[in-house]
């Protein structure tokens, strides 16, 4: 037989944690280990009882249950949170929900209900009024489109420094299978970012990219007793990035 369902229950009222305590302790899969009437003492118990579920309302004369709840989660990794609150408000709802509860309940909901959800959370399942479903689904596809955008930002500094890494080997006079070979990328790929360069900085061919990193300030060439060094013995920077391809 499993192990029974450790529970910690945190409400401000005294009638409805002992009857809580009453109900529950009536299910044999349930054994409720503790009791707390301040968030604080939630959070305590918490780390000292260590509970499979904190059943926790949300609404505390000394701290906010949701700052709470972020608390246990942060302090007790293994424990479970759920909220049994009175407050139908979606903004509450959604706030414990982002703080990581696994499941929000409504104090209006029958004891068969309340029980269920209990074990369903407990067994890891997250569970929801109906009535959030929508707001939830808005929620995660707000944090999805975030997500792609950030990811989209990150390519495209990617292909920034790509693009720069491919204008300092230019400078070099290195050539398309030289920048390949060296950022371990196709040569096609190196064409098409130089057609980018090309595009971006309205010029023609590579020698002007080659002057224009040099001039703007994008590459700068090492120098040896202030002249500017000398690739395969040629002197200056348009003949050393000559025709190269």
């Amino acid at each position: 037989m499993d192990a029974p369902i450790r529970m910690l229950i945190a409400d401000p009222e005294k009638i409805f944690r002992d009857g809580l305590k009453l109900i529950l302790a009536r299910q044999p899969d349930i054994r409720v280990v503790g009791l707390a009437a301040t968030a604080a003492e939630a959070c305590e118990k918490a780390r000292r009882i260590q509970p499979d579920l904190l059943l926790t309302e949300l609404a505390f004369p000394d701290k906010d249950g949701v700052a709470a709840a972020r608390t246990v989660l942060a302090s007790v990794p293994t424990t479970r949170v759920a909220v049994l609150s009175a407050s139908t408000d979606e903004e509450r709802a959604i706030a414990a929900l982002r703080a990581g509860a696994h499941g929000y309940i409504t104090k209006d909901c029958s004891v068969s209900t309340l029980v269920d959800a209990v074990r369903r959370i407990a067994a890891g399942e997250a569970v929801i009024p109906p009535r959030f479903a929508s707001r939830l689904v808005e929620e995660i596809a707000a944090l999805t489109r975030g997500r792609d955008e950030q990811l989209r930002s990150v390519e495209a500094d990617r292909a920034k420094v790509t693009e720069r890494e491919v204008l300092r080997l230019l400078v070099q006079g290195a050539t398309n299978h030289d920048i390949a070979s060296q950022l371990v990328i196709t040569e096609n790929t190196v064409k098409v970012h130089l057609r980018n360069i090309l595009e971006k900085l309205h010029l023609r061919n590579r020698q002007q990219a080659a002057a224009f990193a040099i001039s703007s300030g994008l590459v700068q060439l090492p120098s040896v007793n202030g002249a500017t060094p000398a690739r395969n013995g040629q002197a200056s920077l348009p003949s050393a990035v000559g025709a190269r391809r």
